[in-house]
């Protein structure tokens, strides 16, 4: 299945108007710099209003294929230009994690790779202030880390997708 087929096969089961160009929104810039131009990004938000899917979601939902890797790579992305709560980050991307995996077609030709990210602006607050200091979220019997960026910094989208997201 080749890259544009993929893509269009995740953009045809969206409604069109809750497809964006950009990751950016709810006060937080998100640098797309050095990402793949053909892509995916749904506005999470308004395509669970058009279902009459109530709960809590993430701000977007961004699909590309890595070639390099052969990886179709889909990751719900949570936007907090202030304080981020530990446990609503958790609640929301685990959300659309499972719906990603709804979008994603069927196929042997990619590997697809869940990248869970929160781009934040003053920190998170955390429900154990001393515990670990890293975010996790359960996914298909398995924890997934997720990446965290600072929202308005040059290359954010980039640097995250970067890092390992294995625990």
């Amino acid at each position: 299945m080749n890259v544009n087929r993929v893509l269009d096969h995740i953009r045809a089961q969206v409604d069109e108007g809750n497809l964006t160009n950009s990751c950016s929104g709810e006060g937080c810039r998100v640098d797309m710099t050095g990402t793949p131009s053909h892509r995916v990004v749904i506005h999470v938000e308004h395509e669970f209003e058009s279902r009459n899917i109530t709960e809590k979601r993430c701000d977007r939902l961004l699909f590309f294929v890595d070639i390099a890797e052969n990886n179709l790579v889909a990751a719900p992305i949570e936007l907090k230009s202030g304080k981020a709560e530990q446990s609503e980050v958790i609640e929301k991307l685990q959300n659309s994690l499972n719906f990603a995996t709804a979008l994603v077609p069927r196929t042997r030709a990619l590997t697809t790779v869940y990248r869970p990210i929160l781009f934040q602006g003053r920190g998170i607050k955390w429900i154990n202030p001393r515990g670990t200091k890293q975010l996790n979220v359960n996914f298909r019997g398995s924890n997934l880390r997720i990446q965290i960026g600072r929202c308005g910094k040059s290359g954010n989208l980039v640097r995250v997708l970067s890092e390992p997201n294995n625990l």
